[in-house]
């Protein structure tokens, strides 16, 4: 497989892959509900407070803790590219370097995240 794809060939729903839910869940839809639920309750105020922690301050260790829980969830309801981002910004903060790589690395973050967002509620509302 070529590297070389354009996001002109993308759809919003190559964004998120809920295979690994399905997987765990056994295609329930009680299962598959509970689990973005609570991803939705949870992931867009922890991008808000990694957000927080980038531009408003230093606090390298909050920084990390933030990328490394957000990883977690990422893992489960997989966002393309968000683990790697978030890996990335983990490792960074975690040696005190590069803020305005994490600074950019959040903005791609955020961008797909907003994108992805109507792609995960359109899923719970199908699972309803």
């Amino acid at each position: 497989m070529s590297k070389e794809n354009t996001n002109a060939g993308e759809t919003e729903a190559d964004l998120v892959d809920f295979s690994y839910i399905i997987e765990l869940g056994g295609s329930k839809p009680e299962f598959i509900k509970q689990v973005l639920t609570i991803f939705m309750e949870n992931t867009p105020q922890g991008l808000k407070e990694l957000e927080h922690f980038i531009r408003k301050g230093r606090n390298w260790d909050k920084i990390s803790k933030q990328a490394h829980f957000l990883k977690s969830s990422v893992g489960i309801v997989k966002v393309r590219g968000m683990h790697e981002r978030l890996q990335q910004i983990e490792t960074l903060a975690r040696e005190k370097r590069d803020k305005k790589v994490i600074v950019n690395l959040l903005d791609e973050i955020v961008e797909t995240f907003v994108k992805a967002e109507k792609v995960i509620l359109s899923k719970l509302e199908s699972v309803s």
